[in-house]
């Protein structure tokens, strides 16, 4: 009980953090998102099998906050925990050597994955491909988006290692 409470209050953080907080000082194309890297985050931690309920309840939540289509996210975000415990089952997922290279790298296929998806989707509302490049984003906003993206990410890794070791929750 106290996992998932404790769960709940740190994605309804994250999701604040998204919609309110980070667009005030990361305006435009740079804006990260923090939903998605603790989605990530929570995934390396914990794994796909005990992940998965909260990676699909995280993805309607974001959805409804922040007025996208319901299960836009939630694909995005099962993709992405399975992408990540495909590698994990198979290497060393840890702060160092090699581990810290596929960090980089889940970060980077994450963001990348979320915006052809999140494209693709506003394509289909406007029903047609033209806009498409232009809601995907220049490779330079890209770039910019998985810098952040990288900021967030270990430091929700960070925080998210505190907060399990400060409420004794086991995985």
């Amino acid at each position: 009980m106290k996992k998932k409470i404790v769960y709940a209050l740190v994605l309804l953080f994250a999701v604040i953090l998204q919609t309110s907080v980070l667009p005030v000082f990361l305006s435009g194309p740079a804006l990260g998102d923090a939903v998605l890297m603790i989605v990530l985050a929570w995934a390396v931690i914990d794994g796909f099998n005990n992940f998965i309920a909260w990676a699909i309840v995280a993805g309607i939540f974001y959805d409804l906050a922040a007025y996208s289509p319901v299960g836009e996210h939630v694909l995005i975000f099962l993709v992405v925990i399975y992408f990540v415990s495909f590698f994990s089952r198979r290497l060393s997922l840890d702060l160092k050597g090699f581990g810290l290279v596929l960090f980089f790298i889940f970060v980077i296929a994450a963001t990348v994955f979320s915006e052809i998806i999140i494209a693709l989707v506003s394509a289909r509302e406007m029903q047609t491909l033209h806009e498409y490049w232009k809601k995907f984003g220049d490779p330079g906003s890209v770039a910019l988006k998985i810098i952040c993206n990288e900021f967030l990410f270990f430091g929700w890794f960070a925080l998210l290692k505190k907060i399990k070791k400060f409420f004794k929750i086991e995985t």
